[in-house]
């Protein structure tokens, strides 16, 4: 059985991570609708995201199969 993440101090504790007000807002989300993550180059969207897989399986208790991250950078979009 995996970890179980309590609240959002405890995602940080776990990650190492001092999340911003506007990162947890993301990680935290309602999900009453799909979600999108539009930021400027070097704002941690990446790592962002990834906690927010954390938070959705260890504390909102989602099945990771049923979860879809993608990431690109504009290279990779130009590309």
């Amino acid at each position: 059985m995996s970890a179980q993440i309590r609240d959002v101090q405890h995602l940080i504790e776990l990650t190492g991570i001092p999340y911003t007000e506007q990162q947890v807002e993301a990680i935290t989300a309602p999900l009453d609708a799909p979600s999108a993550i539009v930021a400027g180059a070097g704002s941690g969207k990446t790592t962002v995201m990834a906690a927010r897989v954390l938070w959705l399986v260890g504390h909102v208790g989602i099945e990771p199969e049923r979860i879809l991250g993608l990431t690109f950078t504009n290279k990779a979009a130009a590309e």
